[in-house]
């Protein structure tokens, strides 16, 4: 009886084990998703945080410019098909929605209908506008963002404050306006999750529908307001390799040092799924789905990791170009080119240099232990590099890219404060024409807002 009591004791911690694993999957998933809307809502900041904005929409509404560096801007460089920019009462003054999701059901309802589905994250944002902490220099980004289910459809829509950046211009009372965004997710929700997660078998229902043996994170809503959740069915890491060693089990049962041996082996082939399973969904949430590069959520470990070693480059690249790829060939293409793009720039860095991806055709390099002189020829071989004739699938398309380039020589300098730096010279080489590269010295300045136009 003590033998077979002692064979059993895998079997009696298999469904702690595997519950464990469960909630485990389910806390990474909803953390995962947090930081993904949380990567489209700092992308917005380009567009949102921005004197000209202030003065344009607010001071004195401009729809001519509200067209071309909203509207426009927006659909053309990024993945948002359908806005809307509210002013200080919330009344919709430019709305503009892509041709090619006209026909999709969410956008088919019209602006009536999107304005009424964002009405409570423009009542939050409204809420943190006027009793969230005030504080001076850059303003701290205001965004509220829900996903909607539409059936097999989906949309990420986002109210985010427009704030003024340098304070050259200011909201004429305390309410700014509002820019409200919808993001068509590509596949259907629970392939787009499924893929990025590595989920089994992942499946939207309501969330009062989801069976009980079923993994579940909350991250939808109906238009009617319904909770929606994404199910899939769980890991089993512990019952998995108990059923696949129950024949061994079974044989040595009789033997009490070998059915001990088989539960330390039970238990460290579950402890290694469990691992695994960990280490591919914390991939996914600190890389960029797209290009496999690693996203801004790293930015600051490998900042600081890099710069207590010694001296720092941080240079800043974005691509001239790329609207023009977007517009003539579609979105499609313009994927081509990013995963282009960072091929090539994983190729003509040094193997102790740092990518990033920051967003839409924003990139990032850290390079440790160079000069800034060696910097700046090193930007100009991979602006080379990126402005050479690029064969994607249906066509050939040409791009450029500019870059601003920094040097950290100080124990006292942030990696916001670098950002910031390589971000103005960035807009210095934009400024001067396609392909330059301009260094600058990291100095307490706010930043120029670098103009979405490609």
């Amino acid at each position: 009886m003590l033998i077979a009591g002692l064979a059993a004791i895998p079997y009696y911690a298999v469904d702690t084990v595997d519950a464990d694993a469960r909630r485990q999957q389910e806390i990474l998933v909803e953390r995962n998703v947090a930081m993904w809307i949380g990567d489209v809502e700092f992308s917005l900041t380009a567009w949102t945080i921005w004197d000209e904005a202030i003065a344009k929409l607010d001071n004195s509404f401009d729809r001519a410019w509200a067209d071309r560096n909203i509207g426009a801007s927006l659909i053309g460089t990024s993945r948002t098909r359908s806005m809307m920019v509210l002013d200080r009462d919330n009344a919709v003054i430019y709305a503009r929605t892509d041709d090619t999701v006209k026909n999709l059901r969410f956008f088919a309802r019209g602006t009536d209908a999107f304005m009424r589905d964002a009405s409570k994250l423009v009542a939050q944002v409204r809420d943190q506008e006027q009793h969230g902490p005030k504080k001076g220099g850059i303003p701290t980004p205001i965004a509220v963002s829900h996903i909607e289910a539409i059936g097999d459809e989906a949309v990420l829509i986002t109210a985010s404050l427009f704030q003024p950046d340098f304070g050259m211009a200011r909201p004429l009372v305390s309410r700014a306006p509002i820019l409200v965004t919808a993001m068509p997710i590509g596949d259907t929700l629970q392939e787009f999750f499924g893929k990025r997660f590595l989920l089994d078998d992942p499946t939207i229902t309501p969330l009062a529908a989801v069976a009980a043996d079923r993994a579940r994170a909350v991250i939808a809503v109906s238009p009617e307001g319904e909770v929606e959740a994404l199910s899939w069915r769980p890991p089993t890491p512990a019952a998995n390799v108990v059923h696949q060693s129950l024949p061994l089990i079974v044989t040595v049962v009789g033997v009490l040092l070998a059915g001990a041996a088989a539960f330390v082996r039970i238990s460290q082939a579950a402890v290694r799924n469990l691992v695994g399973q960990e280490q591919q969904m914390r991939h996914a949430a600190t890389h960029d789905f797209l290009t496999g590069l690693p996203n801004r959520s790293v930015l600051q470990g490998e900042f600081d990791a890099l710069s207590r070693e010694g001296s720092l480059v941080v240079a800043c690249l974005d691509l001239d170009g790329f609207k023009a790829v977007n517009d003539l060939h579609g979105h499609a293409a313009g994927d081509e080119v990013l995963k282009t793009v960072a091929a090539r720039l994983r190729s003509g860095v040094r193997p102790c240099d740092r990518l990033f991806r920051l967003g839409g055709d924003e990139f990032a390099i850290f390079m440790p232990g160079l000069s800034l002189r060696d910097a700046n020829l090193a930007c100009q071989r991979l602006s080379l590099s990126l402005s050479r004739p690029m064969r994607l699938l249906d066509c050939q398309a040409t791009i450029g890219a500019s870059f601003g380039v920094s040097e950290v020589n100080s124990a006292g300098v942030d990696c916001d404060a670098a950002l910031r730096s390589a971000d103005t010279a960035l807009y210095q080489a934009k400024s001067l024409g396609r392909g330059g590269v301009i260094s600058a010295s990291i100095q307490p300045v706010r930043r120029p807002r670098l103009i979405r136009n490609g």
